[in-house]
């Protein structure tokens, strides 16, 4: 990428705030396991300027002399401008997508486009068949598919992508791309699918906790940056915390959505963030390099009795189910101190809220883990190329250009600017966000669920049937081992 390029008034501004980002998505997560130490999980502070930012390594005088470059995306919600949007309209990230597109236009020669479709839960289905029937066609309408994570990875052994190992250009060791979803995605030399800064969302849609500062005030909460800082930020500290606050303020004598609360977690999506929060892997490579389930060792068999008891023994935990729509109520009102939830929150609704609030990490198991950790809820944007795309050096080389352009404005502009500065109202949640992003944690399982009989939702089953984990996992494991057997078995078929 060139000086001239780069010193463009949006690409200046992301510049100037890139010096707080602490750690790209290279090196999100990349912790295989965690071992005691004093390391709270802050990210070094690194400094990039202009003479020490990482080159994407793409030739300078590379041209594709007006070559189609269309992305195949969401049309709903956070996803319809994510890719490409249509006009500049003065919000900030919005333009730096704008802004993107046109660099990455002038500078290789291409014409970029979009095809927007439902394909979120609901739609996905329909999504998929599009893309299976463009491949089966012959058709090369598509260069990229920016497919909802959770269920684009239904179709991996299906023979409709292209194993992205192979496609010129594409350099996953570069920062723009999380490293730890490719080790974990790679199997038997193939990987299908690659994440990173190309999509913002998947730094919105990462799991953080929320508090709101004037109940901190009003219970004498210690200060829970420093806890953070400490790495005493554990379950045992949040459930004794919440426990102290459960006031029935109304008077009716039942603790309700009127009532004032320790914590708000609904017990859908939230579940599911304990996995990676507490560093429990679904699966993991055994010996020799075999996936195999980890589920059920006797780790994992302690923080499910933790999350269980979280959910349904705390009386200051307020918990419905994510559909219902006072879901977060208690604390969006000021009547909680405390809401885990995605960064997204802060856009949607708390952008009027009437009371000052933090950002910290999700709490870590104990404080023998090193590091916080989070999980990016699994409707953020996976990308993959069709296999029947077209030309695969101009895809490799446009994906590419604009994954480091990403890195460069775009995730600056709404991770620094967005989140940071338009959304968190004090410099100690500003350091908090940087350990937020840097604990994403992917794991084969995780991301691999849907095709696993839905093994990572085993959390929600436990809580909302309030059921012992050992017994569902009893019930289950014969399902869990079968469907990751056939999905292990379907990429050895596979094997270039």
């Amino acid at each position: 990428m060139t000086t001239s390029i780069r010193t463009t008034s949006a690409i200046l501004s992301a510049l100037l705030l890139i010096s707080l980002l602490a750690l790209s998505f290279a090196g999100c997560g990349s912790e295989k396991s965690d071992a005691p130490g004093q390391d709270t999980g802050k990210a070094a502070a690194e400094t990039t300027t202009e003479e020490t930012a990482p080159s994407d390594g793409l030739p300078p005088d590379l041209r594709f002399d007006g070559e189609k470059y269309i992305i195949y995306s969401r049309e709903e919600h956070l996803w319809m401008n994510e890719m490409v949007t249509d006009d500049m309209n003065g919000e900030i990230v919005n333009d730096a997508v704008y802004n993107r597109e046109k660099i990455v236009e002038d500078r290789l020669g291409v014409d970029i486009g979009v095809v927007r479709a439902p394909g979120s839960w609901g739609s996905h289905i329909q999504f998929h068949d599009k893309v299976r029937a463009n491949v089966q066609a012959g058709d090369n309408e598509f260069q990229l598919v920016a497919g909802y994570a959770y269920y684009v990875t239904s179709m991996a052994i299906e023979g409709v992508f292209t194993n992205l190992l192979h496609v010129p250009y594409l350099n996953f060791d570069q920062p723009w791309w999380n490293s730890n979803l490719r080790d974990e995605l790679t199997l038997y030399d193939q990987l299908y699918y690659a994440g990173g800064d190309l999509s913002y969302t998947m730094i919105g849609q990462m799991f953080a906790t929320f508090f709101n500062k004037d109940m901190a005030e009003k219970f004498s909460v210690p200060d829970l940056y420093d806890t953070v800082r400490e790495g005493k930020w554990t379950y045992d500290t949040i459930y004794t915390l919440v426990a102290s606050i459960s006031n029935d303020i109304d008077g009716d004598g039942a603790m309700t959505v009127n009532d004032e609360y320790g914590l708000v977690i609904p017990d859908g999506n939230q579940c599911d963030l304990f996995w990676p929060a507490f560093n429990q892997p679904l699966t993991a490579r055994d010996e020799s390099g075999e996936i195999v389930l980890r589920m059920n060792d006797e780790r994992a068999v302690m923080i499910a009795d933790a999350v269980l008891q979280l959910f349904t023994k705390n009386e200051g935990v307020y918990t419905v189910n994510e559909g219902d729509p006072d879901a977060h109520t208690p604390f969006i009102h000021g009547r909680a101190l405390l809401d885990i939830n995605v960064l997204n929150f802060a856009i949607d609704r708390l952008r009027d809220s009437s009371f000052e609030y933090g950002i910290i990490p999700v709490p870590k198991y104990d404080e023998s883990q090193q590091n916080y950790h989070t999980l990016s809820q699994d409707a953020y944007s996976l990308f993959c190329v069709p296999k029947n795309a077209g030309d695969l050096e101009m895809i490799g080389a446009v994906t590419e250009a604009m994954a480091a352009e990403s890195y460069f404005s775009v995730t600056p502009a709404f991770f620094e600017t967005a989140m940071k500065y338009k959304y968190s109202t004090d410099e100690n949640s500003i350091e908090m966000l940087d350990i937020v992003r840097s604990g994403a944690l992917f794991n084969f399982g995780f991301v691999n669920s849907v095709s696993c009989e839905n093994m990572i939702h085993i959390f929600r089953y436990m809580v909302m049937e309030k059921k012992p984990f050992t017994s569902l996992y009893a019930k289950n494991e014969s399902r869990y081992q079968a469907a990751l057997t056939k999905l292990v078995e379907g990429y050895k078929a596979m094997k270039p």
